[in-house]
């Protein structure tokens, strides 16, 4: 009983942030991150490194003030950041797997949230700023870090996979053990803003965004209650989420307006997404 309260009064905490987070927008930064696209098997593996996928969210150090993904101010307290350097870094708040709403929890609460806290670690994947290969960064990173000597501060590890199908077999154990999925990213090029295959992402299941547009009415055990959500696509497609939907979502549904994040496999020929299930609403500050 208490798990579950303590759930609502996250969910509900979010759901208040992504209605106070819609005017900071009109006044974000535009930072210059990399952004991935989908795996795909042409790729030549020999010029990635892979890492895991964190169920966190981004963040970017611009050398003096830690900001999400859509160009925000991150509140983070000071001691967090004190021994930071001035040297940019992009990387992800993170509590573990399977953490996330705690994550977003105490990132939308700030720095008054000194338990959340301290449960986060800042994994850093790049040095956006420096001037070398990917290779080249990580050996910097690593000096970096290893310098600033804070538990909470750390290296995302990177490694090699020699094949597809090793790819496939690491995929598949880490999502099991509760992994969002793998990162792939190319050694030889120099950090560049924008989705390229210089970072790919690679997940057991597709996912994507919708704005909530309606709240449709349940029926039967869940009477009174959301039955489903009414979405819509960026290209203006909208279909109906139910699929995932637990029982405080149900009771506290995504406000109208807000963006939710679900799951699906693979699309129909219309454009509307294969089995669509709801995954869990997105703040301003998630990735």
């Amino acid at each position: 009983m208490w798990h579950a309260r303590q759930q609502f009064i996250h969910y509900f905490l979010l759901c208040c942030l992504s209605w106070l987070c819609c005017g900071a927008l009109a006044h974000a930064q535009t930072l210059p991150l990399t952004l991935a696209t989908n795996y795909h098997s042409e790729l030549d593996l020999n010029q990635y490194l892979v890492s895991e996928k964190y169920d966190g969210i981004r963040a970017y150090w611009t050398g003096q003030q830690l900001m999400s993904r859509q160009g925000l101010p991150i509140d983070a307290p000071p001691w967090f950041t004190k021994n930071f350097s001035t040297e940019a870094m992009d990387g992800e708040l993170w509590a573990g797997r399977g953490q996330f709403i705690a994550v977003q929890s105490t990132v939308s609460q700030g720095a008054k949230d000194e338990a959340g806290w301290r449960a986060l670690r800042y994994m850093v994947f790049d040095l956006p700023t420096h001037p070398g290969l990917f290779t080249q960064r990580q050996q910097a990173l690593q000096k970096l870090v290893k310098r600033i000597d804070q538990n909470w501060l750390q290296a995302a590890p990177q490694w090699q996979v020699n094949s597809h199908a090793a790819l496939m077999r690491q995929l598949r154990s880490m999502s099991k053990a509760g992994a969002e999925g793998l990162m792939l990213r190319n050694t030889k090029t120099s950090y560049r803003a924008g989705r390229s295959d210089d970072l790919i992402k690679l997940k057991i299941f597709e996912d994507a965004e919708a704005v909530v547009v309606q709240h449709l009415p349940g029926k039967g055990k869940y009477q009174g209650m959301t039955g489903a959500l009414l979405v819509q696509m960026p290209n203006g497609q909208r279909f109906k989420i139910g699929s995932g939907l637990r029982d405080t979502d149900r009771a506290l549904p995504p406000p109208i307006g807000s963006t939710i994040t679900y799951r699906f496999n693979g699309m129909h020929p219309s454009g509307l997404p294969r089995f669509a299930r709801y995954w869990r609403i997105r703040s301003n500050t998630s990735e």
